[in-house]
């Protein structure tokens, strides 16, 4: 039992140590999916997040490069407004960083990811499952912390370059499906901002992206307006 035991941890570590995690599927037998996050962005990035204060009743946006590269404080002009998205993360990434998240005991908690779950091939009950744990987590370690699932965003196929960004709408719409339910199940915000983002074709609007994933200065200008407009700020 006891050479087993070692056996069993020997191959988890190595597991981790190639990034490599197994999810459960729905009939409970195991997958392999890529849970790898870490990269010198990710770690410098959260090493730099941790040598900050505190900054109690914060709202916090948080996810991946489409959060990271909004100028928060400044769109609300609010500085107590932070921002905690980090290009290229994913769900199991943010998990591993919910702490630094959680000292500060946010008064508001903006969740958006998931896009790189979708390119990294992760499966929907999969990313859904790490964000049940989190949720969990966030009401478990900060109960007074309102807490907001943002629907991940729409792509523009005709702008995106296909050689970075393999994922399309219909998926991120399937992913969407399911954090609308968890979010109900768990009763917290869902906040559905991707209709709001689309264009005549269904697609990310010209106006609001440079790339066809990213947003323009028009594109988080629309994000905040609907989060205005729906009295989250």
């Amino acid at each position: 039992m006891i050479i087993l035991r070692q056996t069993h941890s020997k191959l988890m570590k190595a597991a981790c140590l190639i990034g490599i995690f197994c999810c459960l599927g729905h009939a409970g037998h195991a997958q392999t999916v890529d849970s790898s996050y870490h990269n010198y962005l990710y770690d410098s990035r959260l090493a730099y997040f941790k040598q900050l204060s505190p900054v109690k009743k914060a709202i916090v946006f948080w996810g991946d490069s489409i959060t990271d590269w909004g100028d928060w404080a400044e769109f609300l002009q609010f500085r107590k407004a932070i921002n905690r998205g980090i290009a290229g993360d994913n769900t199991y990434g943010l998990r591993a960083r919910l702490g630094e998240v959680l000292r500060h005991r946010p008064k508001k908690l903006f969740i958006l990811i998931g896009t790189n779950d979708i390119n990294k091939k992760i499966p929907v009950h999969c990313i859904v499952e790490n964000y049940r744990k989190i949720i969990g987590e966030v009401k478990a370690k900060s109960p007074a912390t309102t807490l907001y699932v943002q629907s991940v965003f729409p792509i523009n196929d005709q702008l995106i370059g296909r050689q970075y960004y393999s994922g399309t709408n219909e998926q991120i719409m399937e992913l969407n499906n399911a954090l609308k339910g968890l979010a109900a199940e768990m009763l917290v915000t869902y906040v559905d901002i991707y209709p709001a983002l689309l264009d005549a074709r269904q697609q990310l609007d010209a106006r609001y992206t440079y790339d066809g994933l990213h947003l323009s200065g028009l594109g988080y200008q629309a994000w905040v307006s609907y989060l205005k407009k729906e009295r989250l700020l």
